[in-house]
């Protein structure tokens, strides 16, 4: 009984359940009324869940969170069919699993980041403040509750900050072999890892030879047994750089900053606010802000040029957002205090 008690009080346990209960009504409320017809994306998805090979070359070969929900579709299926709203536009019970699944990885991201911004020595309230941003951004709902992949790419992002910062070597490893998988453009962020990882360069080449062996031994079964030229995804990838001078035009236009900025929502006033009024907020910027962090945004920056939808590329930088906007709220509550007095 103690035992078990300690477990429901764990503080990673009530942070991941917070994050849930946050995620899943509006991810519920989005996935009831999208329209996954109109999204090559989800249909990609789908297609790569229920099996059938002959997808898009730009998103075929990411098939870790599709695969788990194909897997809890083949085996609850027919009870999610029971729960299926009147009309819903699709295959209920497989939009269904996709829902779990991202819901079931953005929440433990977003433990990632609250352990993120304590690793920074923020007190639980204010990391947890920090957290809010991701729980309560638009592109959160979007993700969880439509059948995308994006829940594990951000959270390897995490894992990599993380593990950077905590010095742990088994979430840098995990990010190392799970990064190919979630998406290809991981590898502008494996160079954040292999300069600012504490595992020694030589053991990293190592584990990054074998994940790109795993990696692309898997591309080229897949292609082997789907009928599809070898080349055909690596062109595909190497297609996005005919649109980065067109994308970053978009990117740096009024309407594309807008775009960008929405990430923050309305939680943009409390760094802004903080920067005003709470005089110790500046120092802590400092204090906080690393080298590894700045090269991590530069590789962001990287994944919005070449990509349509770059203010859903903006969304992995998250944690760092989070963290700051956590120390906005502390440093807002001392001048609140000192005010007080």
């Amino acid at each position: 009984m103690m035992r078990l008690k300690k477990l429901l009080l764990n503080e990673y346990l009530l942070v991941f359940l917070f994050c849930l209960a946050v995620i899943h009504g509006p991810a519920f409320s989005l996935m009831d009324n999208f329209d996954q017809s109109a999204c090559i994306d989800c249909q990609t998805y789908l297609g790569v869940a229920e099996l059938d090979l002959d997808q898009s070359p730009v998103r075929r070969y990411r098939p870790i969170v599709p695969l788990l929900a194909g897997s809890i579709n083949f085996a609850f299926g027919r009870v999610f069919n029971v729960i299926a709203p009147k009309e819903f536009p699709g295959n209920f019970p497989l939009t269904f699993s996709f829902y779990l699944v991202n819901c079931i990885l953005l929440s433990i991201w977003g433990v990632v980041i609250y352990r993120f911004c304590k690793a920074y020595a923020l007190a639980p309230i204010c990391a947890i403040g920090g957290v809010l941003v991701m729980l309560t951004c638009r592109w959160t709902p979007y993700i969880a509750g439509t059948p995308l992949a994006d829940s594990l790419y951000c959270l390897v992002l995490g894992l990599v900050l993380l593990g950077i910062k905590e010095r742990n070597e088994k979430m840098v490893l995990l990010a190392i072999y799970l990064g190919p998988f979630a998406k290809e453009s991981f590898i502008f962020i494996a160079p954040v890892l292999f300069f600012f990882s504490h595992v020694g360069r030589l053991r990293q080449l190592i584990h990054f030879s074998l994940s790109g062996i795993l990696v692309f031994s898997f591309r080229y079964a897949y292609d082997y047994i789907a009928g599809h030229p070898p080349s055909s995804g690596l062109q595909a990838d190497l297609g996005h750089l005919d649109y980065v001078w067109d994308i970053s035009k978009r990117l740096f236009s009024f309407h594309g900053a807008y775009d960008v900025m929405s990430n923050f929502g309305l939680w943009l006033l409390f760094p802004l606010l903080a920067l005003w009024v709470a005089p110790g907020f500046r120092q802590a910027i400092k204090e906080h802000s690393e080298w590894y962090m700045l090269f991590f945004m530069a590789s962001v920056l990287v994944h919005m040029v070449l990509s349509s939808s770059f203010e859903r590329m903006f969304y992995m930088s998250m944690p760092l957002i989070c963290l700051f906007t956590g120390l906005s709220i502390y440093h807002l509550w001392l001048a609140f205090a000192e005010n007080k007095k």
